[in-house]
């Protein structure tokens, strides 16, 4: 483990892994009692020396603080399948979504197409929909990035035999509905971006929280030329910046086959209804508490989030 005795942050030392709150807390904090979860029990498939990278990122959630380093729990994870267990263990824990069913909400991308893509599920309770500018989030560790992105919903159930035998042409035709979205970027760990990739697949690939537009029904996409689509974005008002073509995919619903056989694999089954973002078409935008951040796409509508 690393030792870090900067204490500007409000922590000093390594990371926590005890049943007991951390030391070095802010004083309002210090009365914090609570036990950990029981992993052995709850989350099963977690492999043991994962728990530390769970007892971690409980942590942060409950206390609302960045806690600890990813850098000194990335080793504690073997692989991504470990990553993706402390997921969802925290998942189990925090009620993130219904254990009898697939989550209904997941983001999805890559740098190119010669890059694997990852498809990461998101916590339910932080998606705001029907909101022409999304509220303030209430607890932010240590960005407000955003992305302008978008979001495609399934219309039907679909089983795993049949996500097997899907082609890119009939996971398009499952598509029912499209909205632009906004994701929030944000990271749990003290280390910020900087992260090891374990750590930050474990906290859920750097997701704050999505914000999703009006749906417009799938016929919107037919025909559509996605090198020539247009995206701005405006912080507070200013003069907006233009993206055209800029989707890093060329097409956003490039990964819905990949997307689709995976979450059918994970989970048995798609359910209808179920939504994916898919990637940004600004890069991640830095913003400051109080920006309101105003996204357009043309012909496929407009979504603001006041951060």
């Amino acid at each position: 483990m690393s030792e870090n005795n900067d204490c500007q942050d409000g922590w000093c030392g390594p990371a926590p892994f005890a049943n007991t709150p951390p030391m070095g807390l802010a004083p309002e904090l210090r009365d914090v009692q609570d036990v950990l979860p029981d992993w052995a029990q709850l989350a099963p498939a977690l492999h043991e020396d994962a728990y530390a990278t769970a007892d971690a990122l409980w942590w942060s959630r409950k206390l609302g603080e960045k806690m600890s380093l990813g850098a000194d729990v990335a080793a504690l994870m073997r692989n991504e399948e470990d990553a993706r267990a402390v997921q969802s263990a925290l998942a189990g824990v925090l009620g993130w979504w219904p254990a009898d069913r697939a989550p209904r909400y997941w983001k999805s991308g890559a740098a190119n197409r010669q890059t694997a893509l990852l498809h990461v599920p998101l916590p339910e309770s932080g998606v705001q929909q029907g909101l022409a500018c999304a509220a303030a989030p209430p607890t932010v560790f240590n960005l407000r990035g955003a992305e302008a992105e978008i979001a495609l919903r399934i219309g039907q159930d679909i089983s795993a035999q049949q996500a097997a035998a899907l082609t890119p042409e009939s996971a398009l035709a499952l598509v029912d509905d499209v909205a632009v979205a906004i994701e929030w970027v944000d990271v749990r760990w003290r280390d910020g971006l900087q992260a090891p990739a374990l750590a930050l697949l474990a906290d859920g690939q750097c997701h704050g929280g999505l914000a999703l537009g009006e749906w417009l029904p799938a016929s919107v996409l037919a025909g559509r030329d996605w090198a020539q689509q247009v995206c701005t974005v405006a912080v507070n008002g200013e003069a907006p910046r233009r993206f055209t073509g800029t989707h890093s995919l060329g097409d956003p619903a490039w990964l819905l086959l990949d997307w689709l056989q995976h979450v059918a694999r994970c989970y048995g089954s798609v359910p209808a209804g179920t939504v994916v973002t898919t990637g940004s078409w600004c890069g991640c935008l830095k913003l400051e508490a109080g920006d309101r951040l105003a996204v357009v796409f043309e012909g496929l509508g407009q979504l603001g989030w006041q951060f």
